[in-house]
């Protein structure tokens, strides 16, 4: 453009307000890149590093989202972990206690009642700590995380990535599921059969039964202590010595397991009267619970004679019917049996059947610690390689969309020199339109 004066047009005025326009935009632009230390804010700024950035915020979000999760399930494991040493410790005392009672030398009937009662209560312990280990209001030890239980695994998102899961079990732990549950007896049982023999004088041995097939005369004053099984009650005792046909009218009583071997020292033989219609006999300790009841009616005991008295033993074997105790089932949540009945350790022959079945699930477990204590592991390092991998994402990211302090602030500084001297320069040039003026005057 030719030189020369205007007054309609300002070219000098226009090019400083146009270079001055130019620098306050690219003044906003600095702004922008240092209130937010990146260099890429938007798509316009630069499309290609925007896409790239969005994908590695979205990876490295996810990766702390799968810390947080992962880091939540090592809670839970500890929390069931915690709770199945407890029940360790608990097997290990019932070990102690059926081994205990696993010799018949020097063991009364009070003293293995005991241990008994003390094996039942240890194994409503088990089944306590079963209800009442939770994390986040899930039962962790009722199976609900078992497929042996018709649970289902636990499943954790551990990667940013769909499919990037781990899954585990936590198997049950409740008696029943560990085999160390007892059996516990009916409140009545089932007469099976009754024997009688003569052991002096004459006559017919009775025909009659403890308790007739259509009744059930017999109870267990502790339905957790005596197990399903069959026992018997030997009568030894003495007919009347008038009349064709007598009662039993005396005698005593002695309670045995069905191969005929005394249930310990259930006692010295109690002398009883049989003559009595409905009359309740108890054998066993009332102290500890650990006792038997059961009635008979006197007309039962009848038999024909020939003259005298008649000495009789007889011996009348029963069912224990056993119902059992209920171990991990859905119903209105998991919930193992509160009425857990321990392993019978009331013989000798019982007893080391528990040891068996003790060892066995102490072995369970075990096993299963190792195996959540696996999982545990995993986990940690799951969590150190995600906060690792994230981190170098986020390193990355920085390198893409990041800006150059240092030079941005440099660039800052020109452009507030710029735009400085094009106000300076700009009030010069809208004063050169005012002195054509003084060509007029």
């Amino acid at each position: 453009m030719s030189s020369g004066f205007w007054i309609n047009f300002n070219p000098s005025a226009n090019t400083v307000l146009n270079n001055l326009e130019s620098v306050n935009n690219n003044m906003n632009k600095l702004s922008e890149v240092l209130s937010t230390g990146n260099s890429v804010n938007t798509a316009a700024d630069n499309p290609a590093q925007y896409a790239i950035s969005q994908n590695m915020i979205q990876e490295s979000n996810g990766m702390n989202q799968a810390v947080q999760n992962s880091q939540q399930a090592v809670s839970m494991l500890q929390t069931a972990t915690g709770a199945q040493q407890q029940i360790g410790s608990i097997l290990q005392t019932m070990n102690n206690l059926a081994t205990q009672a696993a010799q018949n030398s020097t063991m009364t009937f009070e003293d293995r009642a005991g241990l008994q009662l003390e094996m039942n209560s240890l194994s409503q312990e088990i089944n306590s700590i079963t209800n009442q280990t939770q994390y986040n209001g899930e039962y962790v030890l009722s199976g609900k995380f078992s497929s042996a239980n018709t649970g289902s695994a636990v499943t954790l998102q551990v990667g940013a990535n769909n499919g990037q899961t781990i899954q585990f079990n936590i198997a049950a732990t409740d008696v029943n599921t560990l085999n160390v549950a007892g059996t516990q007896a009916s409140s009545s049982s089932n007469y099976v059969s009754n024997t009688g023999v003569i052991v002096s004088g004459s006559g017919t041995a009775p025909t009659s039964t403890l308790a007739s097939s259509t009744t059930t005369g017999i109870s267990f004053g502790n339905d957790t202590l005596l197990q399903s099984g069959t026992y018997q009650v030997v009568f030894n005792g003495t007919y009347g010595s008038s009349g064709s046909v007598g009662t039993l009218s005396s005698g005593t009583l002695q309670l045995q397991v069905k191969d005929g071997s005394m249930w310990d020292n259930i006692g010295s033989a109690q002398s009883v009267s049989l003559t009595s219609a409905n009359t309740t006999v108890t054998l066993g300790d009332s102290a500890t619970g650990a006792d038997l009841s059961f009635s008979f009616n006197g007309s039962y005991y009848t038999g024909s004679y020939n003259t005298g008295t008649t000495v009789i033993t007889q011996t009348d074997q029963f069912n224990a019917n056993g119902t059992g105790s209920t171990g991990g089932t859905l119903n209105n949540g998991w919930n193992a049996s509160t009425n857990a009945v321990g392993l019978n350790i009331m013989t000798v022959n019982g007893a080391q059947n528990a040891i068996t079945a003790i060892h066995t699930a102490i072995s369970t477990v075990t096993a299963e610690q190792e195996q959540l204590g696996a999982v545990q592991n995993r986990l940690n390092y799951t969590i150190s390689d995600l906060q690792n991998t994230s981190s170098n994402l986020q390193s990355a990211n920085s390198v893409i969309v990041g800006a150059n302090m240092a030079e941005t602030q440099t660039q800052m500084t020109q452009s507030q020199i710029l735009e400085q001297a094009g106000i300076s320069v700009l009030s010069q040039a809208q004063q050169q339109p005012g002195m054509l003026l003084k060509l007029l005057s």
